[in-house]
């Protein structure tokens, strides 16, 4: 009931499929209650020898019609509460879906993919379970048991009804402690069930690392041993719902030996008929059918309610990051300016920025660099808004503080292109759209080409209809990376954030691309996080960030003038091209500009 009570804002919205159910439930009750009066009425009349043939055929048809009428109803019935349910549960999926993509990514931090794979799966049908078998159980038990008591006692006996009761109270109270039992063990089972639907989406996903470490044996294992946990698990849950049925059967076994005793007690008092009896052990029979609803719906309710629990975890979640009540539409000007005092991520121990000071107007190219780790991503984190800012830091887009920008509008100027993009199931043509879905074919091709992914699409068989594997497994990651960057510029945002967006292409290759990017910047801002010095010499202003806080600023010639970081690793890297053109087999991870051999 607690689980019904939860949910009463959710149900109350099919009530009118609820309310013509139960009336259908309701005349099924009552129907049921009249073949065990007619037979009971047969053996009376057999029993003075007083029943003819034409009323035997006339008893029989009764009940014929009788079937008939109870099985309509019950298609009506059936189909109103399980339509209903299914209908109850999409809108709830729908609901859970969009909340994840509204939450900040703290959320993510918090619950694995599996886990959240298992509540829009397995927690939501044991509720659409719950809102439909389980409410189709409790009402019919309740108004197939309250109906059939009526006959037992106004029909037949009270006093015979009363005996035969006297084991109820015991039989609900076992029930009701085998419900709690369940309750607690199934929400163990669906935890357990998170796990292992978290380890398959893992090692699915990093099939090629598995594979290349030789970890199949280990990983299958692992996938072993959280198997044997959530069968372990619902085990546990499947003994104790086992002890319903044979419970319930005991003691209406002993109710029906009660029937017998009381009855021919009563019989011999003349108080009741064999015919009487035989209605009466008739009905005791179909109070067994509620019972045993009753039963299985306990066990049904205490799963929804273990798995609305867990659900309702999520729900209660809201995000971090949201429009500001004052919020408006993004400025024309598009001037960027951080002024960050300082940033730590959420749980975390120590601050990832400390005095972050940088202006980049409009048509500008910025570069940033820096060691691994020095919080180079987390600029392009907090300028999208992924995170808010701690108190006293400022970004700025066209002098309006982005966190009074509406979060749809600030995002919508940006475009970004991850070092690890992810593509979506589908074909290349819809992954390069993905954010323009209305684009023609000639613009999905000519951002294709400034990305310098045309010609290797157009050698694929399909094309650009070619189908991808999950993240473009079926691709290599230079070739990922590129359909990624032809899709940011396919949404033609004011703002490019390129994060490491370089790093998997070869030299040739990325001379093309930034050959491209070069025109494109007449009217876009670029800001370019890499680690390869050489594609910064055109940058308009170039950070180095190290440990948080920005080491070295300027341009490209004011850096080479200083004896620092930058200055050093630029001529380690300019010179291990060189020596690589002139024919040496040492290489670096690096690529090559259009514009190195002039520098």
């Amino acid at each position: 009931m607690k689980l019904l009570w939860k949910m009463r804002f959710i149900l109350r919205d099919y009530w009118k499929h609820y309310l013509l159910a139960f009336i259908s439930l309701q005349a099924v009750a009552v129907l049921n209650q009249l073949p065990p009066w007619l037979i009971g009425r047969v053996v009376d009349e057999i029993t003075i020898d007083g029943l003819t043939s034409q009323e035997l055929l006339l008893y029989i048809a009764s009940i014929i019609v009788i079937a008939i009428a109870i099985y309509g109803l019950r298609y009506v019935w059936r189909s109103l509460l399980y339509g209903a349910s299914i209908d109850l549960v999409r809108s709830q999926r729908d609901r859970l879906f969009a909340h994840f993509t509204r939450m900040s990514p703290d959320f993510y931090q918090k619950h694995t993919t599996g886990d959240l794979m298992a509540h829009a799966t397995n927690d939501l049908n044991a509720v659409e379970e719950s809102a439909g078998g389980g409410i189709m159980t409790l009402v019919d038990s309740v108004i197939a048991g309250v109906t059939v008591l009526a006959a037992m006692i106004f029909v037949v006996s009270g006093k015979l009804t009363l005996l035969v009761l006297i084991p109820f109270p015991i039989l609900i109270w076992a029930t009701s402690h085998y419900g709690t039992a369940m309750h607690k063990t199934f929400g163990k089972a669906q935890a357990s069930f998170s796990n292992l639907n978290e380890e398959a989406r893992e090692t699915v996903t990093g099939i090629r690392a598995v594979r290349a470490h030789e970890l199949n044996k280990r990983q299958e294992q692992r996938f072993y041993d959280l198997s044997r946990e959530t069968v372990t698990a619902n085990q546990k849950v499947a003994r104790i719902e086992s002890l319903f049925g044979p419970t319930i059967n005991l003691f209406f076994g002993l109710s029906f030996v009660i029937a017998l005793m009381g009855g021919a007690w009563l019989i011999q008092r003349g108080e009741m008929t064999l015919g009487l009896l035989t209605s009466f052990t008739l009905y005791l029979g179909q109070l067994l059918s509620p019972m045993m609803q009753f039963g299985w719906q306990f066990s049904v309710f205490q799963r929804g309610n273990a798995s609305w629990k867990r659900l309702e975890i999520l729900f209660n979640q809201k995000p971090t990051v949201t429009d500001a009540a004052t919020a408006t539409e993004a400025p024309a000007n598009h001037d960027l300016a951080f002024d960050i005092q300082s940033f730590q991520y959420p749980q975390a121990g120590a601050p990832v920025l400390n005095n972050i000071k940088l202006l980049a107007p409009a048509g500008s190219f910025i570069g940033i660099t820096g060691r691994t780790g020095g919080g180079k991503s987390s600029l392009f984190r907090l300028l999208q808004r992924q995170f808010n800012l701690d108190s006293g830091s400022s970004i700025t887009l066209g002098g309006i503080a982005i966190d009074q920008i509406k979060l749809k509008s600030l995002r919508s100027q940006m475009a970004w292109v991850p070092q690890e993009p992810m593509l979506f199931f589908g074909t290349i043509a819809d992954n390069i759209a993905l954010s323009r879905p209305d684009a023609t074919q000639e613009e999905i091709e000519q951002a294709a080409r400034l990305a310098a992914i045309h010609d290797e699409i157009s050698h694929f068989t399909d094309g650009y209809q070619t189908l991808l594997g999950e993240n473009g497994i079926n691709l290599s990651g230079g070739q990922k990376q590129r359909v990624a960057f032809a899709r940011a510029l396919l949404t033609d945002a004011s703002i490019l954030l390129l994060d490491d967006a370089f790093s998997a292409l070869d030299m040739k290759t990325e001379a093309a691309i930034l050959k491209n990017l070069s025109a494109y910047r007449n009217a876009k801002t670029i800001l370019l996080i890499t680690q390869r010095l050489p594609e910064l010499i055109t940058a308009d202003q170039i950070l180095v960030i190290d440990e948080g806080t920005i080491k070295e600023q300027g341009t490209h010639d004011e850096l080479l003038d200083r004896p620092d970081w930058y200055a050093r690793i630029f001529r380690q890297q300019a010179r291990t091209l060189l020596v690589n053109r002139e024919g040496t087999t040492d290489t670096l991870p690096i690529n090559e500009p259009p514009s190195l051999v002039s520098a």
